[in-house]
């Protein structure tokens, strides 16, 4: 019962009803992009996108950092970057389906030899590349869709390389950091596995 109580309260903390916020707002940005006008819907996705700095800012400014935070925050991430870059690529003006694979590829490495080192209560922390990667990727769909949406006028050509230009950097920091990740996964699975 303690558990479920302690799960309770983190849940109920602003920066956790923050962060869970993104994943609503990423649905109501795709909803508007498409069914109402693409200038709303990337208004929205855009506050979706700030939810990640103010979490993380409410947290620290109040005291409210919680491991359910941190697996919420990730989980939210995932979601948000997922959606753009799936929309992003299967738009036939879109970007390379093979952005999507080189994403999905390293998040599925990452997300199972963290769940293999979590059974050990080992922890592969985030770090500050995989956070560029995060950014990255969130703001590059600002460019990114208002080119698809043809909102940027004169800049739109410009807007559509902008955009892959970001999303290609957020990838490239997302590979580094796995790098990073994978490191902490050999040398926790050599203290584990004899």
């Amino acid at each position: 019962m303690s558990e479920l109580s302690a799960f309770r309260r983190d849940l109920r903390k602003l920066p956790n009803l923050i962060t869970l916020s993104r994943v609503v707002l990423v649905c109501v940005a795709i909803f508007f992009y498409f069914k109402v006008h693409p200038g709303l819907g990337l208004v929205v996705g855009t506050v979706a996108g700030l939810t990640d700095l103010a979490d993380g800012w409410v947290a620290r400014r109040t005291g409210q950092v919680s491991r359910l935070g941190e697996v919420l925050d990730q989980f939210s991430d995932l979601v948000f970057e997922a959606w753009v870059l799936f929309l992003a690529t299967g738009r036939e003006d879109g970007y390379p389906s093979a952005i999507l694979l080189a994403y999905l590829l390293r998040e599925f490495w990452v997300v199972t030899i963290r769940r293999f080192m979590a059974e050990y209560r080992i922890n592969i922390a985030s770090n500050f590349l995989g956070k560029l990667k995060t950014n990255f990727l969130m703001y590059a769909c600002i460019p990114a869709f208002g080119a698809f949406a043809g909102v940027m006028g004169p800049l739109n050509e410009f807007a559509w390389y902008l955009g892959l230009f970001g999303i290609s950097l957020g990838i490239l920091f997302g590979y580094i950091a796995a790098w990073d990740y994978t490191k902490q996964f050999v040398r926790g699975y050599d203290e584990v596995i004899r």
